[in-house]
């Protein structure tokens, strides 16, 4: 990759290395002669930071015995202060490069500029699978599946002649003829307009069509689970039947809807417009049918 923009490298003339060395010898050289001048005092501060560095365990070795042991006012020899710091310098060297090979190994593998960069064989559809995500999560092909599900979109309201819909076993009769992602998008749009007091139920609505859609994804004509229609059908009978502990106004509304709407589709969607007057729409809990029925997802994240 080309950056955006280049600075032209700043030439090092010979002169300014033999400045820069100049400097480098004269600093060690007054760093010398503190250190041979003061070191009965700087060799006391000296210890007491290897201490605190190494958890007072430094007094052990044999350079802390030597420091820590040394009477007071005694000046310290003058290697003393470079050859006990051989040990904490290779220790400090080990770390600081462990850190740069975690450093490179990161930006090598994880960098924006590692991942956009061209792989070798060329952005194929193998390429793009094994890299990123599924092609299928990106772009669906067409095929008999996704027909049948365009055919699923008008999927009659069987709850529109039953009498009443609080009459569990009235309702019930109706469920087998909905397919399971309708029945999950209907159970949570009812839950979202007349709220059950068991909120395990969305819970482990969402759990299971979330599940089923993921595998709907990977393979269109894979098998669901045999529990995914009896959860669903369940929890969706306790949502249009239980009155324990909801409010009578919002589950007459939800019973209004599916009263009057001739599609299943045009009630869910309906009832995701009602829910959003009431600030009790979540859209995340809607992301699955993008991969099973995108435009029932449509009808209800375009509001």
């Amino acid at each position: 990759m080309t950056t955006l923009h280049e600075n032209s490298a700043e030439t090092v003339t010979p002169a300014r290395v033999v400045v820069l060395g100049v400097v480098a010898f004269a600093t060690l050289a007054v760093l010398s002669l503190v250190w041979w001048t003061f070191s009965p005092v700087l060799g006391r501060i000296y210890a007491v930071l290897r201490l605190i560095e190494s958890a007072s365990l430094w007094r052990f070795t044999g350079w802390g015995r030597y420091f820590t042991g040394m009477p007071a006012g005694e000046p310290f020899a003058y290697v003393s202060i470079y050859k006990s710091s051989v040990a904490f310098g290779l220790v400090t060297a080990l770390l600081t490069a462990l850190v740069g090979y975690f450093a490179w190994r990161k930006r090598s593998r994880h960098h924006i500029e590692a991942l956009i960069t061209l792989p070798r064989l060329g952005f194929g559809r193998e390429e793009i699978g094994s890299r990123f995500m599924p092609a299928d999560r990106v772009m669906r092909v067409p095929d008999k599946d996704q027909e049948a599900f365009q055919v699923q979109a008008g999927v009659p309201n069987t709850f529109k002649g039953v009498r009443d819909l609080l009459d569990a076993r009235a309702v019930e009769t109706e469920l087998d003829a909905i397919p399971w992602h309708l029945a999950g998008a209907l159970f949570l749009t009812i839950d979202a307009v007349a709220p059950l007091t068991d909120r395990k139920a969305r819970d482990t609505v969402l759990k299971a069509v979330r599940a089923a859609a993921d595998r709907h994804a990977a393979n269109p004509l894979a098998d669901q689970p045999v529990t995914l229609l009896p959860t669903l059908y369940g929890a969706l009978l306790q949502a249009i039947t239980e009155r324990n502990g909801r409010e009578d106004a919002p589950l007459r509304q939800v019973h209004e809807v599916l009263e009057q709407k001739e599609g299943l589709a045009a009630a869910v969607s309906a009832l995701a417009a009602a829910a959003l007057a009431m600030q009790r729409i979540h859209f995340p809990d809607y992301a699955w049918l993008r991969h099973v029925d995108p435009n029932l997802q449509s009808a209800i994240t375009a509001y």
